[in-house]
């Protein structure tokens, strides 16, 4: 028998991939069409990341208040919308304002797809590995969106390109509305779902996604500008644009297989080897004399990138029980809340750096995030006990 709510979680991961990487994939051509440069395209990039911030605190406790269906179907449609505004955006500000609500819709699909997926996947037993294979999902989505762009970009022009991508959001709505769900959580209150901020693991798994969420953002967003500082065409770029995220969702499937035979206690390790391996990476893009080392560098990031925020959301659950306890939303809300910062600050530092450097300079901010990340989530690993009753 199928699992229709395990579908529709995956279905919300793969809509958010298409949210977050919809810009990225069509920077050039949008630049073009809108007269501006990388600052302002960063800035696109943070007020999408602005308004997921302040929707996500909402939307993490209402998830818990009233389930699950209202805010999938809720995502899918806005999504669906904004991408349409931001198709027939013709000023920067008519495209600020589609990226200001897309965040809405985004952060409903997120809450759903990533608070339903380990309830319902593993008998909600290993949300670590729940969350890696989920976001697979996620990468199949911002992996398609950068090939639909280059298809369809050069033959029926940006309106039209991004008005398909679109229209891709609308597709699982009838599967949200006819799928049952688990019940919301008893005994939520506001109160409680305030008061985590407190707790060290969600603050700690809030900060270790700041590095994450703004690294990622980073990436997803100015690899094609970087790959044309290397003399690529718009087309190859799109292309090792989805090379980047195909690397991502491949990394997130061996996680997943991988998690799932690793006790909980020792996941964080994983997010660990893998900061030191993005800083690699992005030194390699970095330093990279030729357009062949930049895109080793490029597709190493996406490996790097893949299990990090999967990984790091089903380590902060486990450390403070958050499924058994019925807060699985207030608990993803918070962190992610927090995360979102960095992929406000992070991405408008790069193009502000971008636009009055050059963007190999810029690429110096996400390297310093992937070092401060590699030290928040070794203190989330070995100092933050895990927890071991319910809240």
């Amino acid at each position: 028998m199928v699992n229709i709510p395990a579908v529709v979680a995956f279905a919300s991961v793969f809509v958010l991939g298409i949210c977050f990487s919809v810009i990225g994939s069509v920077k050039l051509k949008l630049a073009e069409v809108l007269q501006i440069d990388d600052a302002k395209v960063g800035g696109l990039i943070s007020a999408l990341m602005f308004c997921s911030l302040i929707a996500v605190l909402i939307i993490g406790p209402a998830m818990d208040k009233v389930g699950y269906m209202v805010i999938a179907v809720l995502g899918f449609l806005l999504a669906g919308i904004c991408i349409w505004m931001l198709a027939a955006s013709k000023t920067y500000s008519a495209a600020f304002i589609a990226c200001l609500l897309l965040g809405i819709g985004a952060m409903c699909v997120n809450t759903a797809g990533n608070v339903l997926g380990p309830t319902v996947l593993f008998g909600g037993a290993n949300p670590a590995a729940a969350s890696n294979l989920l976001n697979v999902f996620f990468g199949v989505g911002a992996f398609i969106t950068p090939l639909i762009a280059a298809a369809l970009l050069g033959r029926v022009g940006y309106s039209k390109t991004v008005a398909v991508i679109g229209a891709i959001c609308f597709a699982p709505i009838i599967l949200a509305l006819i799928s049952s769900y688990p019940p919301a959580p008893p005994g939520f209150n506001v109160v409680r779902s305030i008061g985590l901020i407190t707790e060290a693991a969600v603050l700690l798994g809030g900060i270790s996604l700041f590095c994450y969420i703004g690294l990622e953002a980073s990436m997803g967003g100015f690899i094609t500008t970087y790959l044309k500082s290397h003399e690529m065409s718009d087309e190859r770029a799109n292309t090792f644009l989805s090379g980047f995220w195909i690397c991502l969702m491949v990394a997130r499937l061996i996680a997943a297989s991988i998690l799932g035979g690793i006790p909980p206690v020792h996941h964080g390790v994983a997010v660990i080897i893998l900061s030191v391996i993005a800083a690699i990476a992005i030194g390699i893009m970095i330093g990279a004399r030729t357009a062949a080392q930049g895109v080793i560098g490029t597709l190493l990031c996406g490996l790097s990138f893949g299990p990090m925020f999967p990984t790091l959301v089903g380590v902060t659950f486990t450390k403070t029980n958050a499924i058994k306890a019925g807060i699985t939303g207030s608990v993803f809300g918070w962190i992610f809340a927090i995360g979102l910062l960095g992929g406000i600050i992070i991405p408008m530092l790069v193009g502000r750096y971008s636009a009055r450097l050059s963007i190999r300079q810029s690429l110096r901010i996400p390297l310093i995030a992937s070092i401060l990340l590699f030290i928040f989530v070794a203190i989330l690993q070995w100092v933050v006990p895990m927890a071991t009753v319910e809240q």
